[in-house]
């Protein structure tokens, strides 16, 4: 099973995260740059990713820039 996760690598979705790869899903992790000042849940979204892959867990990360250039 396949699932795609807006992940903003606050409390919220970092569980659903967590849940679906309990599940048995293979999830796509959708995070968004959006000029937000701080940038802290964004790291924690990349931490969190890096360690489940490390784990072997099947999760891909994407950061979506929407700012402008």
């Amino acid at each position: 099973m396949k699932a795609v996760l807006s992940l903003s690598g606050g409390m919220d979705s970092s569980s659903l995260l967590l849940h679906l790869l309990a599940k048995d899903y293979s999830v796509t992790a959708l995070s968004f740059n959006y000029g937000q000042k701080h940038k802290v849940e964004l790291q924690k979204a990349e931490s969190l990713v890096a360690y489940l892959q490390e784990k072997g867990l099947p999760v891909v990360h994407q950061i979506i820039d929407l700012t402008t250039h």
